[in-house]
């Protein structure tokens, strides 16, 4: 599976393995096996945990609105 095909949850338990979980966890205030459920496949991970690793991390998360032409006489 590619990085572009994987779940939010896949990609920040792959940062929290490669650091540690232990180590994020306590890093983070989270209790260990509360982090650790949270990465678990179909865990409905709540956007503040997301936001709250992403930063741990260094990363950001973006939704950028697309540029929509609405010129009908120049769709394809």
């Amino acid at each position: 599976m590619s990085a572009k095909e994987q779940s939010i949850e896949a990609i920040l338990r792959g940062l929290v393995k490669k650091e540690g979980l232990t180590k994020v966890a306590r890093d983070l205030g989270i209790d260990h096996a509360s982090l650790y459920r949270s990465l678990k496949d179909g865990s409905n991970l709540k956007w503040g945990r997301v936001k709250k690793l992403l930063d741990y991390f260094g990363y950001e998360f973006r939704i950028v609105r697309k540029r929509v032409n609405h010129d009908p006489t120049l769709r394809s």
